[in-house]
């Protein structure tokens, strides 16, 4: 949810400046300001500053909330989600929760300086001791939330930068169910295919038998030489085809079709549903 406190306190602190610098001024017309009124009147400002820094943190607060509920959208809409992704959005979450808290305390506490200093102001108490300590605590207050606003900001790079990751897993998905309804193939010559060791070729019982086929290990998917072929959808392959294998051995002829192109190219349809998500071996002539 997002928080609004500094907005009251801005309007509290403004309220204070103007009784502050009219009674300054009284006070000048009277018999000209002392040191003590003039540190609270530097002090007055520092509160008004404060104010203004605290009114910014909010605001960042918000929009960093805005982008953490636009990603839990984006994740609730995968299947697949990489669990380090989710566990950094939490310790996020806890992070952000932290420096409101740590707000909203800092904000109690300018309220409490700010009713100290219009005590000091009717009890006309010039105790630069006591301004001194309090000018400090602002101060403090002051570097805390300028420390807290640089920590928000770099949580808001580190959130698009994990909106980039999860827009390359959504990709990712996206091409892993487009590889359940298609055939994987690799296309090359029998050497390279054995070479490569994707490919087991031997011949039963001595030379005179034919070849046996197998394919030895999955295709990667991420190889820029693998290709997809939706099932019933014809794709061209480079060359004259020898034989087709899967890790059974030689494909079934009822489960493709293939004819050669007037250009020199073989053109293959996967015709079989079952072969969805299978890997094949194409061995080139």
């Amino acid at each position: 949810m997002s928080i609004h406190p500094g907005r009251h306190l801005r309007r509290h602190l403004s309220s204070l400046g103007t009784l502050a610098l009219a009674a300054a001024m009284a006070t000048l017309m009277a018999c000209g300001p002392s040191e003590e009124e003039l540190a609270l009147v530097a002090l007055q400002e520092d509160l008004t500053l404060a104010g203004g820094t605290i009114d910014s943190l909010n605001y960042t607060i918000e929009s960093t909330n805005l982008l953490i509920d636009e990603m839990r959208d984006r994740v609730d809409s995968l299947n697949i989600v990489d669990t380090k992704l989710l566990e950094s959005v939490q310790r996020l979450n806890k992070e952000v929760r932290h420096w409101r808290d740590l707000a909203g305390e800092h904000q109690r506490k300018n309220e409490q300086l700010s009713r100290q200093i219009e005590t000091l102001k009717r009890d006309k108490q010039g105790d630069q001791r006591a301004i001194a300590q309090l000018r400090s605590q602002a101060d403090s207050i002051n570097s805390a939330l300028l420390d807290a606003h640089t920590s928000i900001r770099r949580q808001e790079d580190h959130i698009r930068n994990m909106e980039q990751e999860l827009g390359k897993s959504q990709d990712e998905v996206a091409l892993l169910r487009e590889a359940q309804v298609s055939v994987r193939l690799y296309a090359a010559s029998e050497d390279y295919l054995k070479e490569s060791g994707y490919l087991r070729v031997k011949r039963p019982f001595g030379g005179g038998f034919r070849k046996d086929y197998n394919l030895l290990q999955p295709l990667d998917a991420t190889d820029p030489r693998v290709r997809l072929a939706p099932i019933d959808e014809t794709i061209e392959i480079e060359g004259k085809i020898d034989v087709l294998v899967d890790r059974y051995g030689k494909v079934n002829k009822n489960a493709y079709e293939r004819r050669t192109l007037d250009n020199g190219a073989t053109a293959i349809t996967f015709t079989d549903g079952l072969y969805g998500g299978a890997d094949v071996l194409i061995v080139l002539k």
